[in-house]
């Protein structure tokens, strides 16, 4: 594909500013690098907050800055050292939305998102990485360039570009649950399973053969996704929960629902959590804890605000193992995209999945509100960074 000179993009100033659409030139394509067109970038629910609210977040991000971070694409140049890529212009790629130092600092930011605090991140962002994929082109590294099968994906499977959008939820939530090796028959329970990124647990989990036990405060939510697994996973063993106010109930709750799912003891084998801010003194957490059984496994992805208490004495006599987890891997993204493209692994309407809006540069005002006011289980909103008819 022909390299443009320049390209636009949508730039930020300030987190309390409203954002300009700009030219700039097109960087240079360097050794290990390569040049993509954005055709669909993520947006999260809470991205007003970020760039426009002030950032109450405290996300750490250099400015002026085109923001962005995961898309889909098409490949158009990379490096010679990137041989496979070279040789695809014009392929439909993934972009890896984590961009990881090429020393052993073991420093990652997410790219046009945060730096995090850190200097080494700091440093990261402001350099050749600083520009993420809200424009019409973006330069990153060719190992966070992952090929998809367009003939499988759009045509045997009938997906849309806006269904790929989708990908970015299910690949963060496969990072945690694939830490804690989750295994087909295995119970996993997933609290709370209502938020965009729980309900995209649920999701994996079923893909991957675990019985599921789906825990929030939302009851039609819950059923929804009780509907989604009947649908989209035949066969697939599922329960849902609501919220009790006490530990001891919570527990007794989940017992009760691995019971029915087959687990003679009534414990899970992982406990997934996704906890939001808010939730830091909630009962499920210590619920979930106690629920697992002896050498079981708790994926935290979550952002609870504070110190949360756990139970110490029972995670000692269990021998439980407690695994953080922060976004993916490269080849865990290769293990979603081969899950996606096998059919085992659901988008789009049978999933219960929908676009709310595929929205151009021009219209970031309206795109963070739809994607801030929709954001849901199943639910999201994009970028067309290159247009809505771009293919």
């Amino acid at each position: 594909m022909e390299i443009p000179p320049s390209y636009r993009a949508l730039q930020f100033t300030s987190p309390s500013a409203p954002p300009t659409l700009t030219t700039l030139p097109t960087p240079p394509l360097m050794a290990g690098t390569a040049l993509v067109r954005p055709l669909r970038a993520n947006l999260f629910a809470y991205t007003r907050d970020i760039f426009t609210r002030g950032n109450p977040r405290g996300y750490h991000f250099p400015t002026p800055l085109i923001p962005g971070s995961a898309a889909i694409a098409r490949l158009i140049a990379a490096s010679s050292d990137a041989p496979t890529l070279s040789s695809s212009s014009g392929a439909l790629v993934y972009i890896d939305p984590v961009i990881r130092a090429a020393d052993l600092s073991h420093t990652q930011i997410l790219h046009g998102l945060n730096s995090g605090p850190s200097a080494a991140g700091k440093a990261l962002a402001a350099g050749e990485w600083r520009n993420g994929s809200w424009g019409e082109l973006v330069r990153v590294p060719a190992e966070n360039v992952h090929l998809l099968d367009e003939a499988v994906l759009l045509h045997e499977l009938g997906y849309t570009l806006d269904d790929l959008g989708y990908l970015l939820s299910l690949m963060i939530t496969y990072g945690g649950l694939r830490d804690v090796d989750v295994r087909p028959g295995e119970t996993v329970l997933v609290a709370p399973a209502t938020g965009s990124f729980g309900g995209a647990a649920v999701h994996v989990a079923l893909a991957l053969g675990a019985r599921v036990i789906a825990m929030g405060r939302n009851s039609e939510i819950l059923k929804e996704l009780q509907d989604v697994a009947a649908r989209a996973y035949p066969g697939s063993k599922m329960a849902v929960l609501g919220m009790a106010g006490t530990v001891d109930e919570n527990v007794e709750a989940i017992k009760g629902a691995a019971r029915a799912l087959g687990s003679r003891d009534g414990t899970v084998d992982v406990y997934f959590d996704m906890s939001p801010p808010s939730a830091s003194q909630s009962p499920h957490i210590k619920a979930g804890i106690a629920a697992l059984r002896p050498k079981g496994r708790m994926s935290l992805m979550g952002g609870a605000a504070g110190d949360v208490g756990f139970p110490y004495y029972q995670i000692m006599v269990k021998g439980l193992t407690l695994q953080g987890s922060w976004m993916f891997t490269p080849s865990q993204i290769d293990d979603v995209i081969r899950l996606v493209e096998t059919g085992r692994l659901k988008l789009g309407k049978v999933a219960g999945v929908e676009c709310l809006g595929v929205f151009e540069l021009d219209e970031w005002e309206k795109a963070f509100q739809v994607a801030g006011d929709g954001g849901r289980v199943g639910r999201f909103a994009l970028f067309a960074p290159s247009g809505k008819d771009a293919l």
